[in-house]
């Protein structure tokens, strides 16, 4: 049960625990961001199945390693001191709260941000409502509601991503044949 201390809404997924590292509790976490860097400097999370349900937990250190699929976070909380312990976590997604983590660059968004945007083509023609984004090994696809229509997959890369603009809230696609069929 959330702890009442901060908002569900406050909280961003970062990552997800998928094992525990070594002997002394650490746990293996996945981003879920394009810089893991990002994680380095949290003090405190939030683990569990959703924002709702979530615990928070202290973080005593934080390392990265490379592997050959890329950065994985190493995060050892405060009371999780052995394997053992580590094992009892499972293996829940890990929040953050959006205040502690770095600010945004220039031109970049949480993914987050994105849903609900208009999705318009590169010619004006209004498509839909981005709706979900999916993440998959390659790259993310974005889910686009259209009104009357069945819902269309467009690959987040740029062959198809012309601009993103969270302020106006609107992504811009270049279509191709058979793209939104």
């Amino acid at each position: 049960m959330f702890d009442g201390t901060l908002s569900p809404d406050n909280l961003l997924l970062v990552g997800r625990i998928v094992r525990t590292h070594g002997l002394k509790g650490e746990c293996k976490v996945v981003p879920e961001s394009d810089d893991p860097n990002r994680l380095r400097n949290l003090r405190r999370i939030w683990l569990g199945d959703t924002p709702q349900t979530a615990q928070p937990y202290n973080v005593e250190s934080t390392r990265l390693q490379n592997s050959r699929r890329g950065t994985t976070v190493l995060m050892q909380f405060a009371g999780i001191h052995t394997v053992t312990d580590a094992e009892g976590l499972g293996k829940p997604l890990v929040f953050a709260d959006l205040n502690d983590l770095p600010p945004l660059q220039p031109g970049e968004f949480f993914l987050h941000d994105l849903i609900g945007v208009e999705v318009v083509t590169d010619e004006g023609e209004s498509v839909g409502t981005l709706k979900d984004i999916w993440d998959t090994q390659s790259h993310s696809l974005y889910l686009i509601e259209r009104p009357g229509k069945k819902e269309a997959l467009i690959p987040a890369v740029p062959a198809f991503i012309v601009s993103t603009d969270v302020d106006q809230r609107r992504v811009v696609i270049r279509t191709v044949e058979g793209l939104l069929d």
